[in-house]
């Protein structure tokens, strides 16, 4: 049965999931109004990213822009598992490597591993942590309603690593160029248009500002109403400003004029 706080997290993940939508349909938009310019947001899996821009006179370029809201949303969250006394992910990403990297070194979540085997009975040898519903059938896995419990406690925190001051530019910046399906240059966060790398297939103004930047890489115990997840988030803390924007309405400069 969904717990009221299951139903809330996951009514208001979809809600997210809707406004984010519309937002990059709207830029989408936007980008579409000005001459030379052809941009999408196409129906295709989250492994690619969110807007195809094509020039209209050489259809052989064509680049992604990232979108974000805000610039506190999270710029990537691959899952993580535990399984063999060891964290790993199905996720062949870069940020994806840089979290079972830091998961394996993190004092934090080693105690967590000898906690929750503790609190479920558990062998911490043998314990599984999956991370979707089909590994949560093996023998070893904490129950979804043992995980509930424990991380309901008072004092428990659901996140299990928390590195700060980490270089999540440079993470990041990996994710999009290497780690998606096709790579993303450009990223469009809140009223800010920035780079992603130095790379600029559409030649764009070379002033424009590169991402970069410091934050917290953080990894979080999510419960679900059928499983619960181990997932990532990236958010660089201060992106800094752009003078330049295509979000709608904005009175910064157009980057492709």
């Amino acid at each position: 049965m969904k717990t009221f706080n299951t139903f809330s997290e996951e009514r208001e993940l979809l809600l997210m999931s809707a406004t984010s939508d519309r937002y990059e349909k709207e830029v989408a938009d936007t980008i579409n109004m000005m001459a030379g310019m052809a941009a999408e947001r196409p129906s295709v899996s989250t492994s690619y990213p969110d807007v195809l821009i094509t020039l209209h006179n050489n259809k052989r370029v064509h680049t992604w822009l990232e979108v974000k809201m805000n610039h506190t949303d999270n710029l990537s969250n691959p899952r993580a598992f535990y399984k063999d006394g060891k964290w790993q992910t199905t996720y062949k990403t870069p940020a994806a490597t840089a979290m079972v990297e830091e998961l394996n070194k993190s004092t934090e979540t080693k105690a967590f591993i000898q906690n929750i085997a503790k609190f479920s009975g558990i062998d911490p040898k043998k314990i599984v942590i999956p991370t979707t519903l089909s590994l949560l059938k093996d023998p070893n896995a904490v129950p979804l309603d043992v995980m509930k419990q424990y991380m309901n406690q008072p004092g428990v925190n659901r996140y299990i690593m928390n590195k700060e001051n980490y270089n999540l530019g440079d993470v990041v910046t990996k994710h999009y160029t290497i780690g998606k399906e096709e790579p993303a240059y450009y990223m469009q966060a809140a009223d800010d248009f920035y780079m992603i790398s130095r790379k600029n297939p559409l030649k764009l103004p070379r002033n424009i500002p590169e991402l970069k930047g410091m934050g917290d890489f953080k990894v979080r115990v999510s419960t679900r109403s059928a499983y619960y997840e181990v997932q990532a988030e990236i958010k660089i803390k201060k992106m800094g400003s752009s003078n330049y924007s295509v979000k709608p309405g904005t009175r910064k400069k157009n980057p492709f004029t």
